[in-house]
């Protein structure tokens, strides 16, 4: 019999998440925004082409953003959301502040695919979060609450990176004198990427609210959250070809096999 006590649904706690939780979305949506401002700079000190700007917007980012979504959504089903929230902004601010130390196209690149992977872990853990925590009257205004962070975020980010870049560039116009040698652009990932991590130890101490606590839903502990990550991602993937439970036609296998092969 579980004897875990729980916050009160539209409590102190819930309130306090509600806040957290609106911050990282902002946080969210600053790292993820902040490339376009500095776009330019990156441009000339890299030495990289707009299709690589694209690619960096896009494909870097968007695509395994919403490859990873899936499965980590599943784990917020399964597992502790507060842990996966706080894995995930750390791991997203981290490579944000690591993409200023960046020196070519492919190291740049392997840290948005970071911030990507990262940032798919946010929204399913927070309105999972916020869904228990607030009876359901109520929360369509809570997760438009949460939204906000949407647009709060893109429109620090764009203010707050030119902003960084023109102190930086004014403060230090010759980079070998600037501390670490860094550039405007370098400074900027760093000082937005930072206090992510500082947040995380925040989001850390969020109380989890019991699950489906909001609905009066028994929700009973999963085991193996981790194997049930793992085989949604599979399903999602070509490999879900060898855990089928019915044959494939022979189309859709060709089709798959050549999917492997790219």
């Amino acid at each position: 019999m579980n004897n875990k006590t729980y916050p009160e649904v539209g409590g102190k706690s819930a309130k306090k998440a509600l806040v957290l939780l609106v911050i990282v979305y902002v946080f969210n949506f600053v790292d993820r925004q902040i490339l376009s401002v500095l776009a330019e700079d990156i441009k000339a000190d890299l030495n990289i082409t707009d299709s690589d700007l694209g690619f960096l917007f896009g494909t870097a980012f968007a695509v395994f953003y919403s490859i990873f979504g899936i499965p980590l959504g599943k784990l917020a089903d399964v597992w502790s959301r507060k842990n996966l929230l706080s894995i995930g902004l750390a791991t997203w601010s981290i490579m944000t502040a690591l993409s200023g130390t960046a020196k070519s196209f492919t190291a740049l690149s392997a840290y948005r695919i970071g911030v990507g992977i990262g940032e798919s872990s946010a929204s399913p853990a927070s309105y999972s979060i916020l869904s228990d925590y607030f009876s359901p009257k109520i929360r369509s205004t809570i997760l438009s609450i949460y939204s906000s962070g949407v647009y709060l975020g893109a429109g620090i980010g764009l203010f707050l990176g030119g902003w960084i870049v023109q102190l930086w560039t004014n403060a230090f116009p010759d980079p070998t004198i600037a501390p670490f040698g860094l550039k405007g652009w370098q400074a900027a990932f760093m000082i937005v990427g930072l206090p992510g991590v500082i947040l995380s130890f925040f989001t850390w101490r969020i109380v989890e609210p019991k699950r489906g606590g909001s609905e009066g839903i028994e929700t009973p502990e999963e085991k193996h959250p981790f194997k049930m990550m793992f085989k949604e991602f599979i399903g999602i993937s070509p490999f879900g070809i060898l855990y089928s439970e019915k044959p494939l036609k022979p189309f859709l296998l060709i089709f798959s096999l050549a999917h492997l092969s790219f």
